[in-house]
């Protein structure tokens, strides 16, 4: 993974990546450009709908490379991997949160109506899921 951008997690096996924006008089555009990400995605979601302080993920995975990107509201993310621990919170335009396999996360939603976009690199495989924090 190329890393670019912000704070470091973990010796550098999580990162914040810095979003590109585009501001002027209209509003803001956040270009996703996949030749210019940390690694190249074969799937995107959305997780929206959710209540205050909804808590989802509690999961990772045992190959593969996610980014995590708060659209609206906020959403701390607390990391796990080989005894330690580390969180951040995701505010809308700042950075995403890049990590690779065995970091275990969990999102809390903490304003209603936060909205995540997760960019993977594998496809979805529910038998890669680490449920136990490492």
């Amino acid at each position: 993974m190329n890393m670019t951008g912000g704070k470091k997690y973990f010796d550098g096996r999580a990162w914040l990546h810095t979003l590109e924006r585009i501001t002027d008089h209209r509003g803001v555009l956040s270009p996703f450009d996949f030749s210019a990400m940390p690694f190249e995605p074969s799937r995107t979601f959305v997780v929206s709908g959710s209540s205050a302080n909804t808590v989802r993920g509690g999961h990772g995975h045992r190959q593969g490379q996610q980014m995590l990107v708060c659209l609206q509201g906020r959403i701390e993310v607390l990391m796990r991997t080989d005894g330690e621990e580390a969180s951040t919170t995701l505010e809308p335009g700042l950075s995403g949160l890049v990590f690779g396999p065995g970091i275990w996360c969990q999102q809390t939603y903490q304003v209603a109506g936060s909205i995540l976009l997760v960019f993977a690199s594998d496809p979805y495989d529910a038998t890669s899921y680490l449920r136990d924090p490492e």
